[in-house]
């Protein structure tokens, strides 16, 4: 069932990242099993690119778009994404430690099967990103817009959501384990069963009602 009881939140995911001036500028072409350590990129377009089993390590991108291209098993650590787009990319498998997504955009992500373990999202759009099968640990979602997102199938362990909107979100087959959706706005597509382990606030309760009704049947006279 969908708890109410009251949660201690998860440490805020930070990156481990020296000052941008102690960086080195990425400017080689970015490759499969490339290897990039305590490095920046400023408005630049990375589009369609070759980059499966690549590790990036205390780097700060900035005003960064990727567009399509393979980043599977692809590793960010300690790596901080801001202003930037990630665009259609494939980033099936990848691996994400101590990372920050600020005051950007991912549509159409492929984040299936992926690893995901103290990340913060802030301010980020997402649109008709699929995350089914990935495996989200200590991660936050901060003031996202989360439209047409698919869980399916994911794990989710100590995930909070405060000043979150859902359009459509999909959670069918998802296993939540400690999981707060209070503070977010809700709107499920499919997956209401699986929001056990859930907690939301007396409000959202309320909003929710109508589809818990629908969902087991109930009709309200």
């Amino acid at each position: 069932m969908i708890g109410m009881h009251s949660a201690t939140p998860n440490p805020l995911p930070r990156p481990d990242l020296p000052p941008a001036a102690e960086l080195t500028v990425l400017d080689l072409p970015v490759h499969d099993e490339g290897q990039y350590e305590y490095q920046r990129a400023e408005g630049v377009e990375w589009g369609d690119l070759f980059a499966s089993l690549a590790r990036f390590s205390q780097c700060r991108l900035t005003g960064v778009t990727i567009a399509g291209g393979e980043w599977g098993k692809t590793t960010f650590a300690d790596v901080r994404f801001e202003d930037s787009r990630l665009l259609g990319p494939d980033l099936s498998a990848s691996h994400w430690r101590d990372t920050e997504i600020v005051r950007g955009t991912a549509s159409g992500v492929q984040w299936f099967d992926a690893d995901l373990r103290r990340v913060h999202f802030e301010q980020v759009k997402l649109d008709a990103v699929n995350f089914r099968g990935a495996a989200l640990v200590d991660v936050v979602f901060s003031d996202c817009l989360l439209r047409e997102v698919d869980f399916g199938g994911a794990k989710l362990t100590r995930v909070r959501f405060p000043g979150c909107t859902f359009e459509n979100a999909d959670f069918s087959r998802a296993k939540l384990a400690d999981v707060d959706l209070r503070g977010a706005r809700l709107h499920f597509k499919a997956g209401l069963d699986a929001l056990r382990g859930a907690t939301i606030d007396g409000g959202q309760l309320v909003e929710l009602a109508p589809a818990l009704a629908a969902h087991v049947g109930l009709r309200i006279g």
